[in-house]
């Protein structure tokens, strides 16, 4: 693995104490050899001080105060990296095992290559894994349209970031829809055909940050688009021909076919087990739930992640 690139990550957080080491956990747990992890949390009053300063030796930045939201988390957190590929993964999703060795030799592989995202896994708040998403190849015009790209398989090259200006932190709910339909107006996608991390489907906190994006959606009615939705659909031209709801039906049933297939046919693409039931720490062989060893000086076992010895 010498010469791999560095990996920038950052994790915003607020009010998620109940599954931030599990989403710390599997970044550290890449046992990448060139991270620079960045955590991002808005004054959390939960248990998130205590699992912050049990693995504070593993960070190149975090602190904790508040924020002015969801994407100012994010923007700001990417101020402190200096990675070659970028992500964020937030406070209540996972990656998969291997994500980051597979994003740097990917990117290594072919340089034109700007941004890559894989399938989905859905996992609810115990991580039993519940569902997928089997997505087509990718395609700017049907991904700029309806936002299937799953934000926390996806990384991307610092260089596609700088050149569109990076995150907007105005967004509340659409800050990675508008992110990613840059990202296609300016460089060059690829979907990947495995799973490179899993969406966590869970009630919200009364205050963190799923919670308010989920209270903007709230009286919506069916078939209504979500105002920051239309606004960067707007912002970044992408126009809508007669009767799009036909090609936008036509792609939820094929993915919907796809992962009911999938599922019933019991394959399996790296990143998850067969079917659906299971948790989605045996992809991990149960590290996730490993009792944590580091403590302040960064001592650890064998079985855990080694401090950044820079």
């Amino acid at each position: 693995m010498a010469g791999l690139p560095l990996i920038s990550i950052v994790t915003p957080s607020y009010q998620q104490g109940r599954f931030l080491e599990w989403t710390i956990r599997s970044v550290l747990l890449q046992r990448y050899p060139n991270l620079e992890y960045v955590v991002m949390d808005g004054g959390s009053t939960d248990q998130t001080q205590g699992i912050l300063e049990r693995y504070k030796p593993y960070f190149a930045h975090v602190e904790s105060q508040p924020d002015r939201g969801h994407a100012d988390a994010v923007a700001r957190g990417f101020t402190h990296t200096h990675g070659e590929i970028m992500a964020f993964l937030n406070s209540d999703d996972l990656l998969a095992p291997g994500a980051l060795e597979f994003a740097a030799r990917a990117f290594t592989a072919d340089p034109a290559i700007d941004a890559i995202y894989s399938h989905r896994v859905f996992i609810d708040e115990n991580n039993t894994v519940g569902s997928y998403w089997i997505l087509p190849p990718h395609n700017n015009w049907l991904m700029k349209r309806w936002d299937y790209i799953p934000q926390e398989t996806c990384f991307w090259r610092r260089r596609i970031y700088e050149a569109i200006g990076g995150i907007d932190p105005s967004y509340k709910f659409g800050l990675d829809y508008d992110f990613f339909i840059r990202f296609m107006n300016r460089g060059r996608m690829r979907r990947v055909n495995r799973f490179l991390g899993a969406f966590r489907l869970h009630p919200p906190s009364p205050v963190g940050y799923v919670s308010r994006q989920r209270e903007m959606t709230a009286g919506l009615r069916e078939g209504q688009v979500h105002p920051e939705v239309e606004r960067a659909r707007k912002q970044n031209g992408v126009w809508f021909p007669p009767k799009q709801w036909v090609a936008e039906l036509a792609l939820h049933r094929w993915v919907e076919r796809q992962s009911r297939r999938f599922v019933a046919n019991r394959e399996v693409l790296p990143g998850a087990l067969p079917g659906v039931g299971y948790n989605y720490d045996q992809v991990w062989d149960g590290q996730l739930n490993e009792t944590p060893l580091a403590d302040a000086r960064g001592s650890v076992s064998e079985s855990e992640p080694r401090p950044p010895s820079g």
